[in-house]
């Protein structure tokens, strides 16, 4: 999957440390010895974008996909384990955000979010990752309000009268004793035809926080592909069978354990170019993704009774994608349809451990996801006119009619103990569920680009986008005692209206980029708390940013940083908007000679006293960290990489960590301490 060719120095020296640092680099000066793929940067930044080629990124073993991306510039994440990071692009989270593999969508298992789409991604096997921060394209599937997150797929290419390539990756470190391993294998079948198979294992340990507490973080992922494919002549086809198990996976910020998470992804993908005219190309792809995750609070955690509690569940996707492409001259268009169909069911069952692991019927003591069904068909076109050489207009439309059906609303004939979701939702709302739910949502953008001269660029753009609710939004019904989580059958979706502008500056030896938005939000969908009932309500909210970054290229030295500011406001209840990062960001600087590179990153955060008490569960204090990185070239082919992160051993926890439930810390739960790791890279 992996051949050869020259990078650039400041590139490849900021690609040993996380992206935050990596991303400004690419346009330094000295030449490294062949690592990357031919005439390809490792890394392409914009205001509003960053991409780059996972394959290239040395990371402690150990760490998902949430974890790489919450190092991208104006992405956080938030914890409650070691796996399962999940991510916030401009204070959105969840399913405010896209996060699209290869053309298809995966929704978690886990009504607590214990699988969020990044932790499943398979961020190995994709050749680019572009995030996108805000709403950026209506050809991304709907929704995606605050930003979308892809990882593209390339077919390999293989040098003259070699059939087989590929790479390995070892890592281990300290903190949490990390161990991964990760493999490759491509062929060449011949006439355009390959063969792709790709494996991987990461395991760790519970990891000490900067106190030395112990953090319930442990868990063990495996996963396989392959991909049958061909291309030849711009014409591309491939079939993917992906498999990715999470096993013993614990949670410090939660109540439940998960002891296995499996999802099974089946992906027909694929694009000709054609001679018809205005048509050019067409792309399109067919997908089906099924998730099966168990949580429980008795397997993997001290359970001195007899009783527990235990939630199966299934999450089943499928859906298609199918796209023209034009050439008018002056304006390119894309327009295509798209489909989704998640399909969601969870039952809690309550007692005898014995009959709960049996799934006895007479033990179900809630239909948690009563069997929903939320499935979207959207229609889209998307145009870019080049008005003259210096001025270029972006426009686009979106329709999507949305069918939403609650199936087990009166209850479940099979499990007669439970209560009934129109129970719970007459209790908190007044209301129930008497039948499938329809909207009909529409969004768009335009922007305008006007290039100042070859090296500036500023833009302005104005959009609307329109998500609708997901399955714990708008179909929840967990009653257990005087404990209720209820979703709303009437939830309204939420309406964004964004406007953002900037400048991108990308001179030789330095670059410079700022983005200011403002999202008008009309009914925000906020979950709550009030004494034992979590519900979801319709509010206004006003999301406003700033996101800013840099490098300055001198000889062998890169200096880098970045900086973005999120402001939360709930407008309807006058009170800040919960779940909102802080001002942060990173500086860092780093020296790269013939066969080695070297580097230090510091890491930032102000504290947050801007919250919401029903959301966050404290203010957080700021804090600085620091890392060191390096890596040496052993032989052509083989390469160290390593580090220390936390250098100093501090204590600290990212605002939107969740709570710790168990453990000897209290609060909000702590980053990991010091680590030592260190990976080594083999291409052949």
């Amino acid at each position: 999957m992996t051949t050869f060719h020259t990078v650039r120095l400041g590139a490849t020296a900021l690609l040993l440390s996380t992206i935050s640092t990596l991303a400004y680099a690419q346009d330094a000066d000295l030449v490294l010895d062949p690592i990357s793929v031919e005439d390809q940067q490792p890394v392409t930044q914009g205001a509003q974008s960053y991409a780059f080629d996972p394959a290239l990124l040395p990371v402690p073993a150990g760490l998902d996909g949430g974890a790489l991306l919450s190092s991208v510039p104006g992405v956080s994440g938030s914890r409650m384990g070691g796996h399962g990071i999940d991510i916030i692009i401009r204070g959105m989270q969840k399913n405010q955000l896209n996060v699209i593999d290869a053309g298809s969508f995966t929704y978690g298992g886990c009504p607590n979010r214990m699988d969020p789409p990044s932790a499943m991604a398979s961020f190995y096997r994709a050749d680019e990752v572009i995030v996108e921060r805000g709403y950026a394209s209506v050809t991304s599937g709907p929704g995606g309000s605050g930003g979308t997150v892809r990882l593209e797929r390339n077919a390999p290419e293989f040098e003259e009268g070699k059939p087989i390539s590929g790479d390995l990756i070892l890592g281990a470190n300290s903190n949490g004793n990390g161990r991964s391993i990760a493999g490759t294998v491509s062929a060449d079948l011949g006439h355009g035809f390959y063969a792709e198979l790709s494996g991987e294992r990461k395991e760790a340990d519970n990891y000490d926080d900067g106190n030395g507490d112990e953090v319930r973080s442990a868990f063990t992922q495996k996963s396989a592909g392959l991909t049958l494919g061909y291309a030849v002549d711009g014409t591309e086809l491939a079939l993917d069978i992906e498999k990715d198990e999470a096993l013993d996976t614990l949670f410090g910020g939660a109540g439940m354990d998960s002891p296995s998470s499996e999802t099974m992804t089946y992906r027909l993908r694929g694009g000709t170019d054609v001679d018809m005219g205005v048509l050019t190309r067409i792309e399109g792809v067919l997908y089906s993704s099924n998730v099966d995750h168990v949580m429980d609070n008795y397997s993997l955690r001290p359970n001195s009774m007899p009783m527990g509690m235990r939630v199966p569940t299934t999450s089943d996707t499928v859906g298609g994608k199918i796209e023209g492409q034009f050439d008018f001259g002056a304006t390119t268009a894309k327009i295509g349809v798209d489909y989704q169909s998640n399909n969601r069911v969870a039952y809690a069952y309550r007692g005898m451990i014995s009959a709960i692991e049996a799934e006895d019927p007479s033990t179900v003591v809630a239909l948690m996801w009563p069997d929903v069904t939320i499935a979207q068909t959207g229609f889209y076109a998307e145009t870019e006119t080049k008005l003259s050489e210096v001025n270029t207009l972006k426009f686009g439309l979106r329709y999507d009619h949305v069918r939403s059906t609650i199936d087990d609303a009166n209850g479940n004939a099979g499990y007669p103990g439970a209560v009934t979701p129109n129970d719970v939702y007459n209790s908190v709302y007044g209301v129930t569920y008497d039948g499938a739910v329809t909207e009909d949502n529409f969004g768009g953008l335009v922007r305008f680009e006007h290039r100042l001269d070859a090296e500036t660029l500023l833009f302005a753009g104005l959009s609307r986008s329109v998500r609708t609710a997901d399955a714990n939004e708008r179909a929840m019904a967990r009653q257990v005692g005087t404990s209720i989580w209820a979703g709303n059958p009437e939830i309204a979706p939420e309406k964004h209206t964004q406007f953002d502008l900037g400048v991108e500056i990308a001179k030789t030896d330095w670059s410079f980029n700022a983005t200011a938005y403002v999202d008008k939000v009309d009914d925000y969908i906020l979950r709550q708390t009030v004494g034992t009932v979590t519900s979801y309500d319709n509010v206004s909210a006003l999301i406003a940013g700033v996101e800013l970054g840099g490098h300055v290229t001198s000889g062998a030295w890169t200096f880098a940083g970045d900086m973005t500011y999120t402001y939360g406001e709930n407008e309807s209840d006058d009170k800040p908007l919960g779940q909102t990062p802080p001002l942060m960001g990173s500086l860092s600087a780093t020296y790269g000679a013939d066969l080695w590179q070297a580097g230090a990153r510091v890491n930032w955060a102000l504290g947050q006293d801007r919250i919401d008490p029903v959301l966050d569960s404290d203010e957080t204090p700021g804090y600085a960290t620091l890392d060191l990185f390096g890596s040496y070239k052993i032989a052509e082919n083989v390469r160290l990489m390593g580090g220390v992160d936390n250098v100093f051993d501090k204590a600290y926890a990212n605002h939107l960590n969740r709570e710790t439930v168990l453990g000897e810390s209290t609060g909000t739960m702590n980053e990991p301490g010091r680590n030592i790791y260190l990976t080594m890279q083999v291409q052949f």
